[in-house]
Parts: structure tokens; sequence; C-alpha cells
């Protein structure tokens, strides 16, 4: 008897986005793309739901957000796990680039209105 190989788990995206909207479709369009998400409404529910595991694998935020933003967002679940990867997503690239301690490999920057497709793109090639 042959058994089937268990299935790799699904990567898990944490979503932080107070616009929710934006966060369904992209929720969405994950799930069909072989994401589980976990969803946030603002930074600071992110960054309480980063005290607790699983970790995510990948972390998409929202820049400007009530009560934390995005780079509070990351630099939080950065203390966690220094790697994460972290797209950023921002109607102001300009606040995104002057912060120097997000300049790394695995720290993308998205901006609005945000092109799904590439932005799928770019999560694949991680």
């Amino acid at each position: 008897m042959v058994m089937d190989a268990p299935t790799p788990p699904r990567p898990l995206v944490l979503l932080v986005d107070d616009d929710v909207r934006t966060a369904q479709t992209l929720a969405r369009m994950l799930r069909e793309d072989g994401y589980d998400v976990d969803f946030a409404a603002d930074g600071a529910a992110a960054i309480g739901r980063l005290t607790r595991d699983p970790m995510p694998d990948v972390l998409v935020t929202d820049m400007t957000m009530p009560l934390a933003d995005g780079l509070a967002v990351t630099r939080y679940a950065r203390s966690r796990r220094p790697n994460l990867p972290v797209f950023m997503i921002t109607g102001n690239p300009v606040l995104v680039t002057r912060a120097p301690e997000n300049i790394t490999p695995a720290f993308v920057v998205l901006t609005k209105p945000l092109d799904y497709e590439i932005f799928l793109e770019q999560l694949r090639a991680l």
C-alpha cells in the first residue's frame, strides 16, 4: 500500500490593516494562493498576536494605522523573529524609506493602490 506524503503546512501570513475592505480582498487572494491568513485590524492587535505562537511566516502590514503603525509592528515582530519577511503597504513610501532599521533584504515596500499580482509574485519568490 502506497501512502500519500503528508501535505506540507501552508505558510502563515499575519495581515495587519485597519481598512477592512482591503484586508478582506487581500486575505481572499492569499488563501486562494495557498496561504493561511491571520488578521489584525490595527497595530496594537498585531503586536498582541505576535506575543504568542505560532509566529507567522510572513508579515504584511499597512504603514499608517491607529494605536501602533506598521514600523512599530515590524520592530516588535523582528524582535521575536529577526529574519521575518515583511511587506509594508503604504500610500507614502517616503515615510518607510527613512526608517534605516528596516533596510533589509526581507523588507519590501508596496505602494497603494496595491497591485495584487505583483505582490503575490514577490511573496512567492521568498
